[in-house]
């Protein structure tokens, strides 16, 4: 699952918009022995995010997101830049930062994003993390209504649990 929290107004009608939508996990390989071997990519529709406001959610599936001519965010990762070192066996946790490339709207940035990666009990690995986005550095219309405009900047985090996979 992928979540989004933003701002939106000023003084007494400043608000917070959240949402949800469900991520696609593709091409995960992870190697418990070589954690800076890990790769993936990871896919949202565009169509699908929702805040729980129909109007607010048509509105940024048009204007922000042209969910039409864009239908997927894509996040597909580069390599592991730190906290790859040593082995991460069943029970423990590491934080690392993942390069990777961004791509939304038509458009890519290479970004460096903070993971922290639990190997939990079951062979299943939990994947948490998040970053800022800015609409501005991607030409993306802010989604409003009348009197409400989200700011520039939109937190995105993740939490995704991950089967892995006898090898």
């Amino acid at each position: 699952m992928v979540r989004y929290d933003a701002t939106a107004g000023e003084g007494v009608w400043r608000e917070a918009w959240q949402g949800v939508a469900p991520a696609e996990l593709r091409g995960f390989q992870f190697d418990p022995q070589n954690v800076a071997a890990t790769v993936f990519e990871v896919r949202v529709a565009s169509a699908d995010l929702d805040s729980g406001n129909p109007f607010r959610d048509r509105n940024a599936r048009l204007v922000t997101f042209e969910s039409g001519n864009y239908p997927e965010i894509v996040f597909a990762s580069g390599r592991v830049v730190s906290g790859s070192e040593g082995a991460l066996p069943v029970g423990t946790e590491r934080e690392v930062r993942v390069e990777g490339l961004l791509k939304l709207v038509g458009l890519e940035m290479v970004m460096e994003v903070p993971v922290v990666v639990a190997r939990l009990e079951g062979e299943v690995l939990r994947v948490s993390g998040g970053f800022d986005v800015s609409l501005a550095a991607f030409d993306m219309r802010a989604p409003s209504l009348p009197f409400r405009r989200v700011d520039d900047r939109v937190r995105v985090s993740f939490d995704l649990l991950v089967a892995l996979q006898p090898r």
